[in-house]
């Protein structure tokens, strides 16, 4: 007899299932819905995750996920080809370095990258800060990812969500440091992340804060080209010729369409 007093053993098998049950996204059983899945595609995405973490299995068929669901293998394949249609779900090739094969895989990150841009809008207005709304971070996003020419990495999201979030840097400081790294050739979020440094250090607070700074750099630099070319290199935060740059910043507003006094009065 079990001592806990369950002779039948089915609090232990019941706790057993319990601990052992499958981690699922909270913000997928909650949000789903909204962006735009059904039921029974829900339970296609719960099987991929499952299939993925507890079996290794990366890119089960059709007939596999029939086995699993009541759903036939034509109607998988439709909701397959209508969530990769909707940008909810990816077909990955790469080489298994390993085996140096080639192998196919589903890739879930379209959706938890949904998943994660519905969060940012829901939490980030509710920051205590008045510029930190979620039109900010929809237009850092939008920004980015235009300028970069391709969508964000869940990490590059991370930081982008730690500058506004956890540093408190304004949207215009952002923008200002993306311009910054554009003019240099430097797209990168490592980059950027030292300008802000940078600047932070120096205790710029405002645009014309900034623009001053950006003055006093240019006359330290006007003495000797070398000189110049040595502060440039000490300091990020300035791209490479920056009064010849000039027209660049102008063409760089004119792109979204933002006014260049915005930023530097």
């Amino acid at each position: 007899m079990s001592q806990s007093g369950d002779p039948t053993g089915v609090g232990a098998v019941a706790r057993l299932l319990q601990e052992s049950a499958m981690a699922i996204p909270v913000y997928l059983l909650a949000w789903y819905k909204e962006i735009g899945m059904y039921d029974q595609e829900l339970a296609l995405i719960l099987h991929l995750v499952y299939m993925k973490e507890r079996e290794n299995t990366i890119f089960p068929t059709y007939a596999e996920l029939a086995r699993r669901m009541t759903a036939t293998e034509d109607e998988i394949a439709g909701m397959v080809q209508r969530l990769i249609g909707h940008g909810l779900l990816d077909l990955q090739h790469r080489l298994d370095e390993h085996t140096g094969t080639w192998q196919d895989s589903y890739d879930l990150s379209p959706l938890f990258m949904r998943l994660a841009r519905l969060w940012l809008e829901r939490h980030v207005e509710q920051l205590p800060r008045p510029w930190a709304t979620a039109d900010v971070a929809s237009r850092l996003f939008r920004l980015f990812e235009e300028e970069f020419g391709r969508p964000l990495s869940a990490i590059e999201i991370e930081q982008l969500i730690q500058w506004i979030d956890q540093d408190a840097y304004p949207e215009w400081m952002i923008q200002e440091a993306l311009r910054e790294a554009v003019l240099s050739g430097t797209l990168s979020l490592r980059y950027i992340d030292r300008i802000l440094l940078e600047w932070q250090k120096k205790n710029i607070r405002s645009p014309r804060d900034l623009h001053l700074h950006r003055q006093q750099f240019q006359q330290r630099r006007r003495p000797g080209r070398e000189g110049g070319k040595a502060a440039r290199k000490a300091e990020p935060g300035f791209g490479p010729g920056a009064d010849s740059n000039q027209s660049k910043y102008e063409a760089f507003y004119k792109l979204y369409k933002r006014d260049t006094h915005d930023s530097t009065p």
